[in-house]
């Protein structure tokens, strides 16, 4: 008769007790999911210019595209070698104009007589929700009531954001597509055995 010792009691109630303060505190795979999808998420809106449904977010306006690309009538232009005709500034502000987003002044540009900022952005006409990258640098992973999201540090660029989807009429910030929903259930699978691993 062999005779043996085990603790794999001890190790099950172990686990459970992970397992069971993971359901009580999911916060740490949360905070996991939500850094995961975030890059992908940025570059969805703020370069490839897509809604939540993978669709094309809409089209910049052509007096918009002034604005972006700094192509006023009074921006000066190079005048010599290989890039003669490129702008070389955006102008200066010739009358005043304030911009409101949900009754909140986002820009006020009645400095007439100031250079104009020059953003350096391309002639694409796709809406990307992006002129001097302040929304998309303040995307973060932000605390919430029950666990972690996507969010802003800055409350008026959760202004804008309700704005960009009030103005195009879809979801584009506020919900995940389809990819995003299914990294984000990877990351939580992949996440788990580590997390309890090291608890």
């Amino acid at each position: 008769m062999i005779n043996y010792n085990s603790n794999i009691n001890v190790i099950v109630k172990a686990k459970l007790e992970q397992i069971q303060e993971l359901r009580n505190n999911p916060d740490p795979v949360l905070r996991a999911v939500a850094l995961a999808v975030l890059p992908e998420f940025r570059h969805r809106i703020h370069v490839e210019g897509k809604d939540s449904s993978g669709g094309q977010i809409g089209t910049y306006s052509p007096g918009y595209m002034i604005v972006r690309t700094g192509a006023y009538k009074n921006a000066d232009r190079k005048t010599k070698g290989t890039k003669k005709g490129e702008l070389k500034n955006a102008g200066k502000y010739t009358k005043g104009l304030n911009i409101k987003v949900f009754g909140t002044i986002v820009e006020d540009t009645s400095k007439a007589g100031l250079s104009r900022p020059k953003y350096n952005r391309t002639s694409d006409t796709k809406v990307v929700a992006s002129l001097t990258r302040q929304m998309e640098n303040d995307e973060s992973v932000v605390a919430t009531g029950n666990g972690y999201g996507i969010g802003f540090l800055n409350p008026l660029n959760f202004k804008k954001a309700l704005w960009v989807e009030a103005t195009y009429k879809k979801p584009i910030l506020t919900k995940l597509t389809t990819g995003e929903r299914e990294l984000a259930k990877k990351t939580a699978t992949e996440f788990l055995p580590e997390y309890l691993k090291a608890i």
